[in-house]
């Protein structure tokens, strides 16, 4: 199956694209980073109650689920390689690429985790769901003392408040990167994580204007899929 399913990703990896698969990934998981980011700033100032309680819920459980959604995207891409593109050409872009994606993925990880474990130490009777779905259990922190365990909660809301800022400028860093390759290389970085559009091709037409009315020919570009129709 594994064979099978690396011969149809090199239909995409081959030109320099991802596979559609790992095109939802990035761009699922991009959203919902986003969202989090978003959606945390303004539940920290939402006043104490019911409402403040029930955002963070879906906060925690968004949570979860990137962290599901990371753990599934790392077996993807350790059973598909991705493709060689002009982001891979040797030089110090290249390694700073790198070392960006593996801090993506510490950030990705340790956000949910620490999440998770501020939330076993402070509010147990908290039900957290993954994707709203199904039912997390607690981290197993419960049988630590109550000094104990406002611990745990003071490292790991630390944890969690660096791992914010740190994947905020990682994500700027990340932007600026591909807007300068796209702008200014000019290469296929974005196109190969972009899903695929049907895209304009083929030789101008003339229309010729109905009116009587002195007009200059225009061209109009077929697409592909129209060109088809054309042609049969």
């Amino acid at each position: 199956m594994i064979t099978r399913l690396r011969a149809w990703a090199d239909t995409h990896t081959s030109e320099g694209r991802w596979s559609p698969v790992a095109i939802t990934f990035h761009w699922t998981m991009a959203a919902l980073v986003l969202f989090q980011l978003v959606w945390g700033w303004w539940t920290s100032g939402i006043p104490v109650g019911g409402d403040k309680v029930a955002a963070y819920q879906l906060h925690a459980d968004v949570g979860l689920l990137i962290l599901l959604l990371a753990v599934l995207r790392a077996i993807w891409r350790l059973m598909i390689p991705g493709p060689v593109n002009d982001a891979d050409d040797p030089g110090w872009e290249s390694t700073v690429s790198r070392i960006t994606h593996f801090l993506f993925y510490i950030f990705i990880v340790g956000l949910p985790l620490s999440g998770w474990l501020m939330l076993s130490a402070t509010a147990p009777e908290m039900q957290l769901m993954l994707g709203g779905v199904i039912p997390a259990p607690r981290l197993p922190v419960g049988t630590l003392s109550q000094e104990g365990l406002w611990q745990v909660q003071w490292a790991a809301e630390r944890i969690h408040f660096f791992m914010i800022w740190g994947i905020t400028f990682l994500i700027m860093g990340h932007v600026a990167a591909v807007l300068k390759h796209y702008v200014f290389d000019k290469d296929n970085v974005l196109p190969g994580m972009l899903p695929l559009v049907d895209e304009l091709e083929g030789e101008p037409i003339e229309i010729i204007p109905e009116s009587d009315e002195e007009e200059m020919p225009r061209t109009k570009t077929l697409r592909r899929s129209d060109r088809r129709k054309a042609d049969d």
